[in-house]
């Protein structure tokens, strides 16, 4: 069986030693911590911000650049606001960011090495940003207004500036029914004046 010892009554004086105000003013400090602490968790878990509703808008990125070496590379995008406007959801970004975008490949396209890879941005807040793109022959940039209704594709293609992708200038139109020009010259005829035919006619006796 086992062995239970007490404390004889001293000990737990010693132990209680404090008076009966302090024990209450230190409780009441806690009991306080306590209910401050609730009433915050309380009001962090209620509610909401009004832009909660508001979309998250992410640009979709396409890169094609030329292999080197059969190597394909990630690309780094950088993405800089340069006017925003309107009011944005809470988690999207207004901030410079750098998307990672990875290629695969290299593929021949025309005789030609490719790289070829896309990716999605971070939600970006309304307005114009920057996209910023190193690809092999050089530094494509263009500036792109982010809406929720507007056209969030960016594509990037070695050797086209801008980006917009693979674009190809239109034909200057031309006129099919057009003839060609005229001259002021007089056309030349194989008849004869009349007046000539009717001289060398001999008269009727």
């Amino acid at each position: 069986m086992a062995e239970v010892f007490l404390l004889p009554p001293f000990a737990y004086r010693s132990i209680y030693s404090g008076s009966d105000s302090e024990m209450k003013l230190s409780n009441g400090f806690h009991g306080g911590l306590l209910a401050a602490a609730s009433m915050a968790l309380a009001l962090a878990g209620c509610g909401g911000s009004a832009n909660d509703d508001l979309p998250l808008i992410r640009a979709a990125i396409t890169v094609k650049t030329v292999s080197m070496g059969g190597v394909c590379e990630t690309v780094p995008v950088r993405i800089t606001p340069v006017a925003l406007s309107g009011t944005a959801n809470k988690y999207a970004n207004d901030k410079m960011i750098v998307t990672e975008i990875e290629t695969t490949g290299p593929t021949d396209e025309n005789g030609a090495p490719m790289c070829n890879g896309n990716g999605e941005t971070l939600p970006l807040a309304p307005g114009k940003w920057e996209f910023s793109a190193p690809l092999r022959s050089d530094t494509y940039k263009c500036v792109v207004d982010i809406e929720a209704t507007g056209d969030l594709t960016i594509d990037f293609v070695d050797g086209y500036e801008g980006c917009e992708g693979a674009t190809v200038a239109e034909e200057e139109p031309t006129d099919a029914s057009m003839g060609p020009p005229e001259s002021d010259d007089e056309p030349a005829t194989d008849e004869a004046p009349v007046e000539a035919a009717a001289a060398d006619k001999p008269a009727d006796k």
